[in-house]
C-alpha cells in the first residue's frame, strides 16, 4: 500500500529545518509511516534533496520552483504519476487539502487531513485577513471531500461531522522527552517558553509579566518580532535570552535546564511544546484556551491562567511560592502525557486509519 503526504502550503524539509522540526518529522513520523506502507511519497513545495530518509520514502520536489500557491493547485497534475500510485493521501493542515481536494475530484484519491486549530481565527490574530477569508471558504470543501479528519483537540472534534471526525491530538515520545535525574543549579529561577516570535504567541505579555517575577526568561524560537521583544525586555528590565533554533532532538536538554515552562499563546490547537515540557516533568503555566485545556487539568497537572500580564505573572508566582504544588505538578504532568499523549500509540492509531480508509 502506498501513502502520499501533502505538506501544508509552502512547507518543505528546508523550512522545517529552520525551526529544528525536520529531525522530528523524519525520526518519528516518516519512520513510522515507512514501517507500515510499502512506499511513501512526500510532496515538498521546494526544489530540494534530502539524503537521510527511510529507504522507501521518496521525496517529490517542486522541481520547477513554482510559487507555493500556484504549486498547491498544480501539484497533482505536475506529479500525476506519483499521485496515481498513491492509495491514500495524508494532507497536513487545512492548507494541505488544496492539492488533496483536486486529487480527490479528478483522480479519485481518498485523503485524510488534520484539523489542528481554528485556522481563520489564527489568521485574524496575525492580521492576515485575506487568509482568514480563504480558510473560511476552504473549510467546507475540505470537510466534504475528505474521507476522515483528525481533530487535534476535543472542542474541534465536537464541531466536525461525527461520521468523519477522529480525535487524534499531537503526541511526544515519552522515552525521549523525560526528566533528567540531576537538575542543574541556577542562582535565579529559569522560566522557559517555546514558539514562533509572532503576535499569536503573546510573548510581549509574558515578558512584561516577568518584570514582576524574580527570574530569568529563555524563549526558543524565531520570527518577525525578535527585535521588538528584545527591546520590550530591555525596557522592562527582564533578563531575556532568545535561542533562534534548536533541533527537536536537543530540546529535552533545554527543557531539563528550566524550572518552569510557560505557554502564553492567545490560541493553540494541540501544542507539542507543552506536551514535551510536561513529559520532561516541568511544572507548567498555560493560557486558558481550548488547545491547552485539552491537556491541562487546572491545579492538577498544570495551571491555566488568563492571557493578560497579571494572569501570567500570577500563575508563575503561584508555583514559585508553593514548593509542594510545584512537585505535585511535576509528577502529574509527566503521568498525564504518558497516559494520553504517547506518540507511539497515537501514530499506531493514525496508521490504522490511513490503511483502512
Amino acid at each position: 500500500m502506498t501513502l502520499g503526504i501533502f505538506l501544508a502550503t509552502g512547507d518543505s524539509f528546508k523550512d522545517m529545518a529552520k525551526t529544528g522540526q525536520d529531525v522530528r518529522f523524519k525520526k518519528f513520523y516518516l519512520s513510522a509511516f515507512a514501517k507500515e506502507f510499502s512506499k511513501v511519497y512526500v510532496f515538498s513545495y521546494t526544489n530540494e534533496k534530502v539524503n537521510d530518509l527511510p529507504r522507501n520514502v521518496i521525496l517529490v520536489a517542486n522541481k520547477y520552483a513554482l510559487h507555493r500557491y500556484l504549486y498547491g493547485f498544480l501539484m497533482p497534475i505536475i506529479n500525476i504519476k506519483y499521485v496515481l500510485d498513491c492509495d491514500v493521501i495524508r494532507a497536513y493542515h487545512l492548507s494541505g487539502t488544496i492539492p488533496a481536494i483536486i486529487s480527490r475530484i479528478f483522480l479519485g484519491k481518498p485523503f485524510i487531513f488534520n484539523w489542528a486549530y481554528d485556522y481563520p481565527k489564527f489568521a485574524q490574530i496575525e492580521n492576515k485577513n485575506l487568509q482568514a477569508i480563504f480558510f473560511k471558504l476552504l473549510s467546507p470543501l475540505a470537510i466534504f471531500f475528505s474521507s476522515k479528519i483528525f481533530a487535534a483537540n476535543k472542542p474541534i472534534f465536537k464541531e466536525l461531522p461525527k461520521s468523519k471526525a477522529i480525535y487524534l491530538p499531537n503526541g511526544v515520545d515519552t522515552n525521549f522527552f523525560r526528566p533528567t535525574k540531576i537538575k542543574p543549579k541556577h542562582k535565579r529561577i529559569q522560566v522557559l517558553s517555546v514558539g514562533r516570535l509572532e503576535k499569536q504567541k503573546n510573548f510581549e505579555n509574558l515578558i512584561k509579566a516577568m518584570s514582576k517575577v524574580n527570574a530569568d526568561l529563555t524563549i526558543v524560537g524565531s520570527g518577525s518580532l525578535k527585535s521588538h521583544l528584545m527591546q520590550v525586555a530591555k525596557q522592562q528590565k527582564v533578563n531575556l535570552k532568545i535561542i533562534d533554533k534548536v533541533e527537536n532532538t536537543k530540546m529535552p536538554k533545554i527543557y531539563n535546564q528550566a524550572d518552569i515552562f510557560v505557554l502564553p499563546s492567545y490560541l493553540e490547537g494541540s501544542p507539542k511544546v507543552l506536551m514535551e515540557a510536561m513529559a520532561c516533568g516541568l511544572p507548567v503555566v498555560a493560557t486558558d484556551n481550548e488547545g491547552n485545556k485539552d491537556i491541562i487539568n487546572n491545579g492538577e497537572n498544570g495551571l491555566l491562567v488568563n492571557e493578560s500580564i497579571e494572569g501570567l505573572s500570577s500563575g508563575i508566582k503561584t508555583i514559585l511560592e508553593n514548593k509542594n504544588l510545584m512537585e505535585k505538578l511535576r509528577k502529574k504532568a509527566r503521568k498525564k502525557i504518558e497516559k494520553d499523549f504517547s506518540l507511539t500509540l497515537l501514530l499506531r492509531t493514525e496508521n490504522y486509519v490511513l490503511k483502512h480508509v
